[in-house]
């Protein structure tokens, strides 16, 4: 199924990094070569282990082994040409600080009219690589990531059906904002997941949303009696972190987020909130479009619990 993919333009990635570090992620992978022989097939295990390794090409017999989470060759899987192979390669990058490997693979068949991320968005980054890329996607609301092309940052929110992870070594572009690593390759990306619910959803101690699907219907009136328009003082930077933040900053323990860009905050309810179906809180919310910040007329609310 074709996904919408929605360009967004980044004037720089200073701002959205603030205050996040970064970290080194690492996985076992096979080695790239055995005894001139290619790596041809491999595939990776979610629990750290490598499944299989097959190398052959350049006229060469084929060489197989396996390799437990720890790294080291399981007994009896290698092939009778390869018994010196006895450790598993092993593949780093720097991401930002709670992202990973998604699914704990390194590289994933890719294609525009297939795309493996859901809700693909494109961000375009002079300086592309998976930090930037994780940083990027984690500002905007987005749990996962992926570098594709050296230069083409993705973000969506999970990982489609029916992803083929490929060698490690296919994945093989120079990042163009860090030579000295990998942004996957033509039709083949290197995808990440990171903290779930993202930063631009998650609420400071003492709040909740009002309920599990925290979507209820608004009107002209307004939700709350005493209400607070804040929207105007976020706009494009409304999220619901950032309303209940600034909620909190202005005295009140009630805030709703609507239509993406609104904020409301309150301290009493005009009358008991009319819950309706989360699908009617659409709209992305204007500072972070991985996420959702109500709709037309449809509030999401958050409390001091």
């Amino acid at each position: 199924m074709l996904l919408i993919v929605i360009l967004i333009q980044l004037v720089a990635i200073v701002g959205i990094t603030a205050g996040l570090g970064q970290t080194q992620i690492c996985r076992f992978v096979c080695p790239d070569s055995v005894g001139g022989s290619p790596l041809q097939e491999e595939i990776l295990n979610p629990n750290g282990a490598v499944n299989v390794c097959d190398w052959f090409g350049n006229g060469l017999a084929l060489r197989f082994a396996s390799f437990d989470s720890a790294g080291n060759v399981i007994p009896g899987s290698a092939s009778s040409n390869n018994q010196f192979t006895t450790r598993a390669g092993e593949h780093c990058t720097q991401v930002t600080e709670g992202w990973t490997w998604a699914n704990n693979q390194v590289c994933i068949n890719d294609t525009v009219s297939s795309r493996i991320l859901e809700r693909d968005t494109i961000v375009q980054l002079s300086n592309n690589s998976p930090e930037a890329c994780t940083a990027a996607c984690d500002a905007l609301g987005f749990t996962f990531a992926g570098t594709e092309f050296g230069s083409e940052c993705h973000c969506g929110v999970g990982l489609t059906t029916g992803t083929a992870n490929i060698p490690h070594t296919q994945c093989n572009m120079a990042c163009t904002g860090n030579s000295s690593e990998t942004c996957g390759a033509g039709d083949h990306m290197e995808a990440f997941q990171g903290p779930n619910p993202p930063r631009a959803a998650q609420l400071p101690a003492g709040w909740s949303a009002f309920a599990d699907a925290p979507c209820a219907r608004d009107s002209a009136a307004r939700m709350f009696v005493d209400t607070f328009i804040a929207g105007p003082l976020l706009a494009a930077t409304n999220t619901p972190a950032a309303c209940v933040d600034l909620c909190i900053q202005n005295g009140f323990d009630k805030a709703g987020v609507e239509g993406g860009d609104e904020c409301y905050c309150g301290t009493e309810f005009r009358s008991a909130p009319e819950l309706i179906d989360q699908g009617e809180c659409n709209q992305p919310c204007q500072g972070a479009p991985g996420i959702f910040c109500g709709g037309n007329f449809a509030i999401q609310l958050y409390l001091t619990s």
